[in-house]
């Protein structure tokens, strides 16, 4: 049972050495860098969603409006009367 358990330590080391290696080069290249450039693009596409969305909103309001329905059933009955 020992060699397994020393086989499995030996792996287990080697393997968090490359891990650290692999970081280590990725941190050395600006993947870092990277990251952040997302992260300010997700920002920047969160603010245009809720600048879309307040804009469908008054969209909304302006097409639900009593005015508005009444001047659709205006402009249905003139079109009505033309054909």
């Amino acid at each position: 049972m020992e060699p397994v358990l020393i086989v499995g330590i030996i792996f287990g080391f080697v393997s968090f050495s490359a891990y650290l290696r692999f970081r280590t080069k990725q941190l050395e290249h600006g993947a870092d860098t990277m990251g952040s450039q997302l992260h300010k693009e997700n920002e920047q596409l969160r603010q245009k969603a809720e600048s879309l969305e307040q804009r469908v909103r008054v969209l909304e309001s302006i097409v639900t409006t009593k005015e508005y329905a009444l001047g659709q059933e205006i402009d249905a009955l003139a079109e009505s009367d033309q054909t």
